[in-house]
């Protein structure tokens, strides 16, 4: 069963540098055994640019790389902005962002402290991971810290296109679609740890789905 599980997240893997830069190869399934978690997050951004912008709420779900991926933990916070001039303000509107919600958000450092420590060493998996990973790295390279995940990450965007395309059920594969065609209710939507869990319970279905089909 760990084998079949291994194999349906292959075509999702990435190789990623020890700083955590995604390098664009694909990597082995059999990477995978050397690592017991995965660490499924969401991040919701100031802007799309990494050395300009920020992130504004992050939120990860902890999981054991087994059979069905039970749930270990999970965590979001809303994070102070240090620039917030910067901004662009479409995206301010997307993640909901007024100086008045985020009045009890944490400091970068604190916020990323306790993520780093949820997700240490386990393997980071999300949607359509470029953004995300590229805030990342430039946010712990701000910090001064070294990458504290695997070298290996998983993007769960191409295994539902290989597992979902030309069924008719999916037409569009962002992630909100797609769970609402799998029949996934979701805490809402453009908030990290919202986001992050719905990612988590379409991986929880693509992985059941691949194994009805073997």
């Amino acid at each position: 069963m760990k084998e079949q599980l291994l194999a349906s997240l292959a075509p999702g893997l990435r190789r990623l540098e020890d700083d955590g830069r995604v390098t664009g190869e694909p990597a082995p399934a059999d990477v995978l055994g050397d690592h017991g978690s995965l660490f499924v997050v969401d991040l919701e951004m100031s802007g799309p640019n990494a050395q300009m912008h920020e992130v504004l709420d992050v939120g990860g779900v902890r999981a054991r790389l087994d059979v069905a991926i039970p749930e270990e933990e999970a965590w979001g916070a809303r994070i102070k902005p240090k620039h917030i001039g910067n901004a662009v303000p479409a995206a301010l509107k997307v993640v909901g962002y007024t100086p008045k919600a985020w009045k009890t958000a944490l400091d970068l450092e604190a916020a990323f402290e306790r993520f780093a420590t949820l997700g240490r060493d386990a393997v980071i998996t999300g949607w359509g991971i470029g953004q995300d990973m590229a805030f990342l790295v430039e946010t712990f390279r701000r910090l001064g810290q070294p990458w504290p995940f695997a070298t290996v990450a998983i993007d769960v965007q191409p295994i539902a296109r290989g597992l979902l395309r030309g069924g008719g059920q999916v037409d569009r594969f962002n992630l909100g679609h797609v769970a609402d065609r799998l029949g996934i209710g979701r805490m809402g939507e453009h908030g990290a740890l919202a986001d992050a869990y719905a990612t988590y319970d379409v991986l929880v279905k693509l992985i059941e789905m691949a194994g009805k089909a073997e």
